[in-house]
């Protein structure tokens, strides 16, 4: 089986964000740069028999993709086929990302934009440290308009410390005036390991109250709705027909190629990454590292949880069809001791074949699907 959907991990950055969990490296060296892209084109040749010869989605995450040159992404987007049906998204930093090399990314058949905006007050910005302000977003926004965009995403950042109603308030009203076609709303994680979390650790950083955080997110997701953008996913808000068809494909357990260092995919019951140092990942496209022949199937028990756990987060909820047809099972019957309880208290509903969490409980999803699923 061949996969129409695939992810370009570019992991090179201006700086490094001390919130981000994400593989990335410091880009001071063109050199690494030019061969980064050299190898990438040659693993996206290992893994041609299992790419088919016309993309539904191509997704170039990082890092900062708005690094690349144009003439290193006319060189990734050759070995593919993609059309105007093609959703191709970028990653953005709007540091980084100026008119003239928005208008090629355009022109090279980039139809879609994801802005790193998080906040547009740039006291949260130096918090998050972010290497650009927030009139370089409203400035990245404009030209991405003038470069013929018409899909555009914004990201927002919610429970970054210091954080007050007011500027919660302030954020949610600027994108809102913006008016873009998708956003994607995130509580601030402290992974481990990260600047952020020693600086938790140490007690000179403090992370908002996790009630404060819900009543934050619950209160965007209200005046969103209300103007248009509706609540699609747990963490993503679209107008209608503006979904990010990249990660739904991911939400309904489709497949798809990760390519570059650290990146993730999935094929067939098979989960593999890459690995998460550009050394090592070259060795392995020397080595025609292909892990859809060489990593063993996931066990069944695993890929069921994950099924569960993606489907939930979609507002539609999880197909029970596909369920069972992809496992050739019953989920109802095999689930049924766990989601009595939630049936009974509506906390999770069966609806039109679909299993799906009640829009008022999402903010303990994670309590509930562990639950279920375990």
């Amino acid at each position: 089986m061949k996969t129409r959907h695939v992810y370009i991990h570019f992991p090179f950055c201006i700086s490094k964000c001390p919130y981000c969990d994400f593989f990335s490296v410091p880009l001071n060296d063109e050199t690494i740069h030019n061969k980064y892209i050299e190898y990438l084109l040659k693993e996206i040749d290992n893994y041609d028999p299992v790419i088919s010869n016309e993309l539904k989605t191509l997704y170039f995450g990082g890092g900062t993709p708005s690094l690349l040159d144009p003439t290193s992404l006319k060189k990734i987007l050759a070995k593919f086929e993609i059309n105007a049906r093609t959703e191709v998204t970028i990653e953005v930093n709007p540091a980084s990302a100026d008119l003239g090399k928005l208008i090629s990314y355009r022109e090279l058949g980039i139809n879609r934009i994801s802005i790193g905006s998080q906040s547009f007050l740039n006291g949260d910005l130096k918090t998050l440290g972010r290497a650009h302000s927030a009139e370089d977003i409203y400035e990245c926004y404009e030209n991405s308009r003038k470069a013929g965009f018409e899909n555009i995403n914004l990201d927002l950042i919610i429970g970054i410390p210091g954080q007050s109603t007011a500027s919660v308030i302030y954020n949610v009203n600027e994108i809102i005036n913006l008016s873009p076609e998708h956003v994607s709303a995130y509580i601030l994680t402290f992974y481990d390991n990260t600047p952020f979390t020693k600086r938790l650790e140490k007690g000179t950083l403090t992370k908002v109250e996790d009630d404060t955080e819900i009543e934050f997110f619950e209160f965007i997701s209200k005046i969103f709705e209300e103007h248009g953008l509706n609540r699609y996913e747990i963490s993503n808000f679209s107008r209608s027909g503006k979904q990010s068809k990249h990660n739904m494909n991911t939400w309904d357990f489709g497949n798809y190629i990760g390519l570059g260092a650290s990146a993730h995919s999935f094929m067939d019951g098979r989960r593999w990454e890459n690995p998460e140092s550009i050394e090592n990942w070259y060795y392995s496209v020397i080595n025609r590292f292909t892990g859809y022949s060489e990593s063993a199937i996931t066990d069944e028990i695993t890929l069921k949880r994950e099924f569960v756990m993606l489907g939930l987060r979609k507002t539609e909820g999880m197909s029970i069809d596909s369920y069972n047809e992809y496992f050739q099972s019953d989920f109802l019957k095999e689930f049924e001791n766990k989601l009595d309880q939630y049936f009974r208290n509506k906390t999770v509903l069966a609806v039109d074949g679909k299993l799906k969490l009640n829009p008022e409980r999402f903010s303990i999803f994670n309590t509930i699907v562990s639950d279920i699923i375990f």
